[in-house]
Parts: structure tokens; sequence; C-alpha cells
């Protein structure tokens, strides 16, 4: 038997509230908020398909909490139902991504019609989006085991262990070395995020020393840094900074960072720092570069999948725009968090904060302390 869809019905008036959760409750699990703070609170409890929202509503306005919802989850219809049936209303509830708008006092079958048609649409873009995500994960595993044997063998050539090169045969093997690193990372980007978004990924539980793993990341990126004369400098305490977690993630984290800020700055410097913070029970890593920055307003879209600052620059500087996607997924995985500030022309500063231990280890401990 398939699942009833999750409803959640928003209206301050209990008449309209309650006949929707009648008219509904037959065909679906229906919620009831009659505040706006009740109805965001309950987005991270229930995961709803679909939300009838007033938007006059006394407090937060019906428009900020369908923006929220969006913000929530862009696949969640809304329904938009009111009495000020004007159609600034109607406008203004459809360009913040509501399904339609119906008006009091409603049809009984023109509200089921039109909650069974928003559900499909839900429906279809969902399965579209596993699709895409399935055809992603399997072609980039195609991709990744022959890309990766191309590399080794390069890497071999390189490192003349099969014969001597000439000059202009190593600076030939040597861009085919870069770019197919460069497809390498792209690849395993897109492999962690349909993980991700699969709740596939796991997590791993070991003591490292993070000042260490900034170094390697560093060493990762030498020709390109040099190829830029880019400077780069780690400070870090003079003690080892060592926390438990997981390495590897952390490790693409500021891999992904640091490859943005190589990428975006065409000359200058790039700082990477490392401290503890014993209040937050912290680590705490920045990055500034003095390279090209971000629009502040447009700092928050590029943490979408696919996104980059604009299609100029889309056409300058290769990439799919999945680094800082994955980076603050990552971020928020291992109960951290990822930061930008940034100005057009003035460079950019990442904060990432990670938990000394891993929450699934810290619950452990804690749980085991009681």
């Amino acid at each position: 038997m398939e699942d009833k869809a999750n409803i959640l019905v928003v209206d301050d008036e209990m008449g309209p509230r309650e006949s929707l959760k009648v008219i509904l409750k037959p065909y679906y699990n229906v919620y009831t908020a009659e505040r706006p703070g009740d109805a965001i609170e309950m987005l991270n409890q229930v995961p709803f398909d679909l939300v009838t929202l007033d938007l006059k509503m006394p407090g937060l306005s019906g428009t900020k909490v369908l923006e929220k919802i969006k913000q929530h989850d862009p696949d969640i219809e809304a329904i938009i139902i009111t009495g000020y049936g004007s159609m600034d209303t109607a406008i203004e509830g459809l360009r913040l991504g509501a399904f339609d708008y119906i008006a009091k006092p409603f049809d009984v079958s023109h509200i089921l019609a039109l909650v069974r048609r928003a559900l499909q649409r839900r429906h279809a873009r969902v399965e579209l989006k596993n699709v895409k995500s399935e055809f992603l994960a399997n072609i980039s595993h195609e991709l990744r085991t022959p890309l990766s044997v191309v590399i080794g063998f390069v890497s071999i050539l390189l490192d003349q262990l099969i014969g001597q090169l000439t000059e202009q045969q190593h600076k030939v093997l040597e861009r085919v070395y870069k770019n197919s690193g460069e497809l390498l990372e792209l690849i395993d980007n897109v492999l962690i995020l349909t993980s991700l978004n699969a709740g596939e990924l796991a997590l791993a539980e070991e003591e490292f020393d993070v000042g260490a793993m900034l170094r390697e990341c560093v060493r990762r990126y030498e020709k390109l840094l040099e190829e830029k004369a880019i400077e780069v400098s780690v400070e870090s305490p003079p003690a080892e900074v060592r926390i438990f977690g997981d390495p590897s993630k952390v490790a693409r984290i500021v891999r992904n960072l640091l490859h943005n800020a190589i990428k975006f700055t065409p000359g200058g410097k790039i700082t990477l720092k490392v401290r503890k913070s014993p209040q937050r029970e912290m680590v705490e890593l920045e990055i500034v570069d003095t390279g090209l920055g971000i629009p502040e307003d447009h700092i928050e879209r590029l943490f979408q999948p696919f996104q980059q600052m604009d299609s100029s620059l889309r056409r300058r500087f290769s990439g799919l725009g999945l680094g800082l996607t994955v980076a603050r997924r990552l971020a928020d995985l291992l109960g951290g968090s990822l930061q930008i500030k940034s100005q057009r022309d003035l460079g950019t500063h990442v904060m990432l904060s990670i938990p000394y231990q891993p929450i699934h280890h810290a619950k452990e401990v804690s749980r085991h302390s009681v």
C-alpha cells in the first residue's frame, strides 16, 4: 500500500483550518498549525509533501512562511488559501513558488483536485531528481575507475620509471596529469553529493592532526600554486591540533575550499589558519584569499548545486559548481558549520568549524556518562 502524503494546513482561523482537515483527512496525513512559528518548527519534525497556507496572518506573514518552506525544501508544494482574493496576493504566492491559489470560501471538489495535482507534480519532480541522481552516481563510478588508471600510468611516466622523457613530453604529461586530477576531483564531488542526498555516506572515527592534514592539502596543489604565483602560508599552534573525527571528510572540505580559493585568485596570497576553540569545543579553520571575491548577495546561492557567480565566470573557470555545496553539506554532516564573508574584488574569508569529536561519538560518550 502506498504511503499517504503528509499535508500541513496553516491558518490562524479555526473554521477554515478545521474544514480543510476534515476534507483532506480521509486521503492524507493532515497536520495543522495556527501560528506561523509553529508551522516552521514542524518542518523539521515531519517530511511534508504539501502545505496549504493563508498569506494573511498576524505575526510572521504567510509570505515569509512560504519563503522559509521553500528554503527548507523547494520540492514541498504550496497552495495559497486566503479570504483576500486579490490578484496581487495570488501573484505574490505564485512568484514564491506556490502551486496555485484559491480563495475562501473554497469548493470541496476544487480543493481536492488541486491538492491531487500538486502532489502529482511533487512526485514527478522527486522521481526526476532520483533518476538524475542515480544516473550521475552510476556514470561517475564508471568514469572514476578508468580515470584512476590513466592518472596512475601518467604518474609512472612522469617519474620516468619506464624511460627518460624529453622536456616537451614532460610538459605534455604534466598537463594530462593536472587535468585528469581536476576531472577526478569533480567526479568525487558528484559521488559524495549523490551519497549525501541518499543518506548513504558513512562517517569514520579516528584521531588525526588537523595541521598536518592542512599541509598535505596544500602540497596537493603545489604545482598549480607555482603556476599562478600564489603565496601560501599555514598558520597553526606550535603543538599539534588533534581531533577525533573523519579525516577524509574534513580533508575533502578543505580541498574543495582551497581549490576554489586557488581558482579565483589570479595571483596574490592564500592563508590557512587552524586553532582550537575550547569555549565552543570546536576546531576552527580559516581560508583567506586575496582573489576575485564574491558579491554579498551571491554567497548563499553558491551553496546550491551547479551554481557559479555568473555565466561569464562559468565560461572563464571550469567546474560544475559543486565544491561549496559538498563542503557545506559535509560540514553539516560532521556537526560543524561553514560560513563565507566576501566582497567583489576584495577576496574571500571562509570559516569552517568542526567539533572535537564527531556527532555519533559525542552522543555515545554522553550516553555512557549518564
